[in-house]
């Protein structure tokens, strides 16, 4: 048996859209053995009866592309994925299934794909490079498509930290949440978040939490999505407002992430369950903290 634990992740951190990421210390965790014929999934906890339990399973469809890639088909097996990770909230569910099925079909071959090669897979994929780079390396993760192609650096976290998490009850529709979106931004609004996704890196690398207030702020994807999800601000002035360093739209939703002192966190979590009860907005509060580690298999 094969065991893949891939951790939920958060993108974009406010102001850094498709760039900026962290993962957290709540994971997925695949096992997998084999079958003597066809593919069968059983999926409990978050997505159990949602999610396909057949070779259209996400996991085994990005195990397939190793396999394809190899010029191999892929081979039967039994899956049980437990998720944790609540599918359509901005937690990186879809790239905790393809970080595990790439490492799956990676080490059912003998491991011939390195992690920056299999990075480089689930990040076409997932047709943006973010979340999968938090997810397959961990901590708080820098990343870029240029004429290299993929890169990424990880950013030191030189002050205590922990995640408080709001959870709505709804999803939203990350390929809607995108659709939103302005295709053309002006100068000024460039600006705005360029320094402040800038300084987030800044405020991490050097202790300054006290930055992370104005460093988590953003003009570009926020502002238009809180058209489908107007409790948004609301969420981000309770997490403030109660003492969190700063708060943001986790991915493209529905999640709100706070990042806190940890000695605070129980309170801003207070806040901001109780700003979405009267926003109407059921969800629930996680706590949690940011992983250090990537996906792994054993």
């Amino acid at each position: 048996m094969l065991t893949v634990r891939a951790p939920a992740t958060s993108a974009n951190l406010g102001p850094g859209y498709d760039c900026l990421s962290l993962a957290l210390d709540v994971a997925n965790v695949v096992q997998a053995w084999p079958a003597e014929d066809g593919v069968h999934v059983e999926v409990t906890g978050e997505g159990a009866g949602l999610l396909p339990t057949d070779q259209r399973n996400e996991v085994y469809r990005a195990l397939s592309v190793v396999y394809q890639l190899r010029g191999e088909p892929p081979p039967p097996l039994r899956m049980r994925c437990h998720n944790v990770i609540p599918p359509a909230r901005g937690l990186g569910s879809s790239s905790a299934a393809r970080a595990s099925g790439l490492l799956l079909g990676n080490r059912l071959l003998g491991d011939p794909l390195s992690t920056e090669e299999l990075f480089a897979l689930g990040a076409e994929m997932e047709g943006h490079p973010d979340n999968i780079a938090a997810c397959f390396f961990g901590g708080v993760q820098v990343c870029v498509t240029g004429s290299r192609g993929l890169e990424h650096a990880r950013v030191p976290v030189t002050v205590p930290l922990a995640a408080t998490v709001y959870i709505p009850d709804f999803p939203m529709d990350t390929h809607t949440a995108r659709g939103l979106l302005p295709t053309e931004v002006s100068i000024q609004t460039a600006v705005y978040n360029i320094s402040r996704a800038s300084l987030f890196v800044a405020a991490l690398a050097t202790g300054r939490a006290d930055l992370l207030r104005t460093a988590t702020e953003d003009a570009i994807h926020q502002p238009p999505r809180s058209t489908i999800f107007p409790a948004l601000p609301i969420l981000v002035e309770a997490a403030v407002e109660a003492g969190a360093y700063g708060a943001f739209l986790s991915g493209a939703g529905s999640s709100v992430l706070a990042l806190v002192d940890p000695g605070r966190a129980e309170r801003v979590g207070a806040a901001m369950e109780a700003a979405a009860t009267r926003a109407c907005v059921p969800g629930r509060v996680v706590q949690t903290e940011i992983g250090e580690h990537g996906a792994s298999v054993e």
